[in-house]
């Protein structure tokens, strides 16, 4: 920090700062000093033109001034006023300041060593008339001053800034003084006089210092000499014979002015043969651009002095110098600026519109001659300036577009149309494809399109687990190490705003000056041009890098627009791609497991089919030894037989019994799954199925504390059913009652209703038993499920019952549903329809 404080850079800032100070309090007082003299004048009769101090006419004035009116040219000496000899220009001054608006004086004028008698009336001096021949030096000299001072203050890198700077000072005093060394002659005549000479000096100095690049007193010492001295002797000689001769005084007043005109010449001719050299693209582009304000700013005002002072043409000169503006604006642009393509194009849109303006010229002169004579030219009969307006408002675009196109064409050779381009690319992105066929097709594409040796793309995305690299030709590069470098160089402030940026760019620009090898090291590593950062969301996830270009022209402008929109666009894409391929990865991933998962069904569905083809042969084998002990245990019990061993035959009898009842449930459950039970449907007496169904309920009650009741509306006869199946149903669900009520009540309601499909029979078994969870009433409908699965349960079974139950329901066209709460009882409630719809019956058919 000590050494940035009082180090050559703290040193070299504070220098231009003050110098800053000191033009700026220069400038003030100059302008300032003008204005008020100036002022003076407003609203006072002067003579109708201007005189320089040796009593010539000056080339200052205003087609409505009666000087130019009477026939008074530039550079005519003015003898005598009234008959009077003139000795001092204000001796002339003083005879209109004295005399009312509209006095006549009568001039004696010499003009090429002959004798004229003018008549000239005095005018007013407006505040118009002065902004439009003095005023416009006054602001002209100052945007010129202000404007080519800057390079040097905001500390531009060229070392052109200084000669620049030089040269707008003379500029500016040569503007500034031209009121004063026309009227009061306050200021010494040199001042405007040598600031006038030394302009086109400076220029070639300015112009050297551009194609080199280095200062010219080490490399050209000589021609610096002679560039200033000739400044130097035409300054003299000008100084010297002002008061002298005026024959010999006019024609070093021309020279100045040829000198001027040659010096702008020589600036164009410098930097064309500098534009021939092989150049970098940035310095290219921006000798371009100052090429260009050179022309408007530099030759078209000196060559129209030349016009005015040599050859007498009707060139208002002070308007004539408002172009020169351009000059300054052009070069400090070009030394500050550090973008190829805002220098690129800044030149495009200064071409166009040179190229536009002399369209107009053109075109507007063609009207004046062709068409003024037959419709009318004057202020009276203004036909010809209206239409011309209404035709530049009908064609202004279409002709600024197609100026356009010609200088893309012709001056720019650009080899592609970017509107059609940017639509053919943008189709593309729209596609739906994976990202790295979308990044390669982009590189190809833009390479194609462009004329490009070799474009590299790298992205990445957080939905991806590695960075997508994509080239038109194989780079041996670190991708991971590129993009970390490539997005913390680009987060940084001074740069966070860039679209793109070229290699040009980083060798000159100072932003660039302290990470300049970190991006020196990105552009070798991918040979490239140009960068542009792939941004989305915001964050740089990429970059796109295309390297020059095989015709060797340079990136413009227009390259970078194209570039810039279609990388903005193909981050979309790229994620969207990224996403698809995603997507895909799932779909595939998705069906393998779906094939899995039905191959697995397929093993699961014959696994379970070999299992209850299994069960009902083993249920089938076991059925006649099972019928046969029944039979037996039958049989004994009919004869007299000893008290525990009637119980224990009993007893062998009932679990017989329900060995039987289980192996038929288990065959019908294989059965109804296999669909070979099919449905007998007749009329079915409800009553007499729930007689047998009360004795099957008090046999298996055997004295338990349990209350059984049938409750059935008498209306109830007979249901078309099958009746072997709603026995079945009937049975299990009684059975099921019973097996889970310890104590209570077991009921079999049975009512019918009517709904808008038909009428239907409900058949309610309820009981006080232990009930269901809630959670449960789907579980136990499910076949071989138990709400209690161990080997230590305290209710037995198989889990077969309901399930059955539910798909023998299925079969009749009906359902059974459950009502139940822990602790209260439950109620399986069946429901049938009254009659087989037309589909059962034909099924029986």
């Amino acid at each position: 920090m000590a050494f940035f404080k009082g180090g050559p850079m703290a040193h070299q800032s504070r220098h231009r700062r003050g110098l800053l100070v000191v033009l700026a309090v220069f400038a003030f007082v100059v302008v300032s000093g003008t204005m008020l003299f100036s002022f003076q004048w407003i609203y006072k009769p002067f003579p109708g033109f201007f005189l320089h101090e040796n009593l010539t006419v000056g080339p200052y004035f205003l087609p409505h001034w009666n000087g130019g009116a009477a026939g008074l040219q530039s550079l005519d000496q003015i003898v005598s006023v009234n008959g009077a000899q003139i000795g001092r220009r204000a001796e002339v001054y003083q005879r209109a300041h004295n005399a009312p608006v509209g006095t006549h004086f009568h001039y004696q004028v010499i003009r090429n060593s002959k004798i004229l008698d003018l008549t000239i009336p005095t005018m007013a001096f407006t505040l118009q008339d002065w902004f439009l021949s003095f005023g416009v030096y006054v602001l002209t000299g100052l945007a010129f001053f202000v404007i080519g001072v800057a390079p040097y203050c905001f500390r531009a890198a060229s070392p052109a800034a200084l000669p620049l700077s030089f040269m707008v000072t003379a500029v500016f005093v040569w503007f500034e003084s031209t009121f004063d060394f026309m009227t009061d002659g306050i200021v010494p005549k040199e001042m405007r006089i040598f600031g006038m000479i030394l302009t086109p000096s400076a220029g070639i100095h300015l112009a050297f210092l551009l194609k080199s690049g280095k200062p010219l007193r080490r490399s050209h010492p000589l021609i610096l000499v002679f560039i200033y001295s000739m400044a130097a002797l035409l300054g003299w000689l000008n100084s010297v014979t002002f008061f002298g001769p005026v024959d010999l005084w006019i024609y070093t007043f021309r020279a100045a002015y040829v000198f001027a005109c040659v010096g702008a010449l020589a600036f164009l001719g410098i930097l064309g043969s500098a534009l021939k050299n092989n150049v970098p693209e940035l310095e290219r582009s921006r000798l371009r651009v100052i090429l260009v304000g050179a022309v408007l700013g530099f030759l078209i005002p000196t060559f129209a002095t030349v016009l005015t002072s040599t050859f007498q043409w009707a060139i208002p000169y002070n308007l004539a110098m408002i172009s020169t503006v351009f000059f300054p604006l052009s070069v400090a642009y070009a030394l500050l600026k550090y973008s190829l393509f805002d220098l690129g194009n800044t030149l495009k849109a200064g071409l166009t519109r040179l190229l536009l303006m002399v369209f107009l010229l053109a075109l507007y002169a063609g009207i004046f001659f062709l068409v003024g004579p037959s419709v009318g030219i004057y202020d009276k009969d203004p036909l010809t300036p209206l239409f011309f307006s209404v035709l530049v408002v009908l064609i202004f675009n279409p002709v600024l577009r197609g100026i356009e196109r010609v200088v893309d064409r012709y001056i720019y050779r650009q080899e592609y149309d970017p509107v059609k381009v940017q639509s053919e690319i943008s189709l593309f992105l729209r596609s739906l494809m994976t990202a790295s066929v979308l990044a390669e097709g982009f590189l190809k594409q833009v390479a194609l399109r462009l004329g490009l040796e070799n474009a590299v793309l790298i992205y990445r995305s957080q939905a991806a687990q590695s960075d997508l690299v994509a080239m038109t030709r194989g780079i041996e590069l670190d991708s991971t190490t590129l993009i970390d470098r490539a997005r913390a160089l680009w987060s940084t402030e001074s740069i966070a705003g860039y679209r793109g940026v070229s290699r040009g760019e980083i060798v000159t620009n100072p932003i660039f000056e302290r990470q300049r090898q970190d991006w020196l090291v990105i552009f070798e590593t991918l040979r490239s041009e140009l960068l542009i950062p792939i941004v989305f969301e915001h964050e740089v996830r990429g970059l796109a890098s295309f390297s020059a270009k095989r015709q060797g022209n340079e990136y413009r402008g227009d390259d970078l627009r194209l570039l810039g929109t279609l990388t903005d666009q193909l981050a979309l894409s790229l994620e969207n791609g990224i996403r698809y391929e995603q997507s895909e990865k799932s779909k595939d991933e998705y069906r393998r497991l779906y094939d899995e998962a039905e191959g697995a069904k397929r093993r699961l569905i014959e696994a379970d089919r070999i299992k209850k083809d299994f069960v009902a042969n083993v249920c089938h084998e076991l059925r006649t030894p099972v019928s046969t002990l029944i039979g037996f245990g039958e049989i004994l019990l009919d004869r007299d037989v000893p008290g525990d061993s009637r119980e224990i035959l009993q007893r062998m009898v009932n679990n017989g019994q329900d060995l039987s009842n289980l192996m038929d449930s288990l065959l019908d459950f294989s059965r109804i799954e296999a669909d070979a039970v099919p449905n007998r449907f007749e009329h079915v007496n409800v009553k007499e199925i729930l007689g047998g169904l009360e004795i099957m309920t008090q046999r298996l009650i055997r004295g338990r504390p349990i209350e059984f009741r049938v409750n059935i509306e008498s209306a109830i006869e007979t249901i078309q059913s099958d009746p072997r199946k709603l026995q079945q149903i009937l049975v299990q669900l009684l059975t099921n009652a019973l097996k889970f009520t310890d104590k209570g009540e077991v009921e079999i309601k049975i009512r019918t209703f009517v709904d808008e499909t038909g009428g239907f029979l409900e058949i309610a078994v309820a009981d006080t038993g232990i009930g269901i969870d809630k959670k449960d009433q789907e579980v136990i409908f499910e076949g071989f499920r138990q709400l209690d699965g161990s080997s230590t349960r305290h209710y037995g079974g198989t889990g077969v019952g309901l399930g059955l139950c539910k798909k023998l329901a299925g079969a009749l066209g009906g359902k059974i549903t459950v009502n139940s709460e822990v602790g209260a009882g439950s109620v399986f409630s069946l429901f049938l329809p009254m009659t087989a719809n037309d589909q059962q019956l034909e099924a029986v058919h």
